[in-house]
């Protein structure tokens, strides 16, 4: 795996040592490395929150420690990055809340196109992970029990991972849910920085709750689907 790709993995975080390693770096050649689109805007932020030009950016992230937030707008036209340093608050997000599912249409492993007008009409559970999160993993067979209960449910599990990647994973720990790689913008666009996270939307697209975290350890595991259960069947009654 590309080493920009490994950073930009891991939390959704853009690393300082990115930047040590090419202090030529420019605004174009950054794009490019995170594969962000050209007409994608983007703003950036010190350690204080306040916008900087990229070079301002740049000479921030050389930083010891430092690191950058990803935050991008629910329609995925704009993108912020601020730098921190590890034990350091965030930044409030400078876009709106996310209150419905982010348009997206994107294929899932077997080729077929699935999108946000596709999934309405029942409530939809979708799943955050990449293929090397333990926590991701342990939560397997407990979301396959879960979903296999509930056919009056959409659930889609979605990663940043590129899809040969996704299948080895789906292959080795046996995942039943539909499964989207190569999801980068919208795994941003719903502002999901820790793995793995599951997100509730109702069947009319709107966003009931969003719950972080996962089992470390089998103990933890076991209570994995009862958790979701209860997190689910409150929120859907509200």
């Amino acid at each position: 795996m590309p080493r920009m790709r490994i950073l930009a993995c891991l939390l959704a975080l853009v690393a300082a040592p990115a930047f040590a390693a090419n202090p030529q770096l420019t605004e174009d050649t950054f794009r490019k490395s995170m594969k962000i689109a050209p007409a994608v805007r983007m703003a950036y932020r010190d350690l204080q929150c306040k916008p900087v030009s990229f070079e301002g950016f740049a000479e921030a992230m050389h930083a010891p420690g430092a690191h950058a937030d990803v935050d991008r707008s629910p329609d995925g036209a704009s993108l912020t990055m601020t730098v921190r340093l590890r034990g350091t608050g965030s930044c409030p997000t400078p876009y709106p809340a996310i209150t419905e599912m982010p348009p997206f249409s994107l294929k899932d492993l077997t080729g077929k196109r699935v999108t946000s007008d596709g999934l309405r009409g029942k409530p939809t559970l979708i799943s955050f992970f990449f293929s090397t999160c333990k926590p991701c993993i342990l939560e397997v067979e407990p979301l396959n029990r879960y979903a296999a209960a509930r056919p009056q449910m959409n659930f889609l599990a979605v990663t940043f991972d590129e899809a040969d990647e996704a299948r080895q994973f789906v292959k080795r720990f046996g995942v039943k849910w539909q499964v989207v790689p190569n999801a980068r913008d919208f795994v941003d666009r719903v502002r999901v920085k820790q793995f793995p996270t599951l997100a509730l939307f109702d069947a009319s697209g709107r966003l009931l709750g969003i719950k972080k975290g996962g089992a470390s350890d089998a103990l933890e595991a076991a209570n994995v689907e009862p958790q979701v259960k209860r997190w689910v069947d409150g929120l859907l009654r509200k």
